[in-house]
């Protein structure tokens, strides 16, 4: 019963370790600490473990912290996406929203 509890509390941390990341994120508007690089890596790795896991060793904790880290990946990527472009926009045609 403790190794579950252990196993559950270390996915939900794992789950969430992004959290802080994506809410500076979102609060700032500010990308520039990151690169992008990391973020594809972290999203494969964490895609292809995901894989592993559910053929070979299905477990809920791993599952959750594989699919929860997914999600944050993919929001922080949109995110970059969606600011890189309205910066492009801002350029191009002169518009300053700032």
């Amino acid at each position: 019963m403790m190794i579950e509890f252990i196993g559950w509390l270390g996915a939900f941390l794992l789950a969430t370790c992004g959290l802080p990341q994506l809410v500076k994120t979102i609060r700032t508007r500010n990308f520039d600490g990151l690169s992008l690089i990391f973020l594809f890596w972290w999203l494969f790795g964490e895609i292809l473990i995901l894989f592993y896991v559910m053929q070979k060793a299905f477990r809920w904790p791993l599952i959750l912290n594989y699919g929860i880290n997914i999600v944050i990946i993919f929001i922080i990527l949109f995110l970059f996406a969606l600011t890189k472009q309205k910066n492009k926009l801002e350029i191009d045609y002169g518009i300053i929203s700032r």
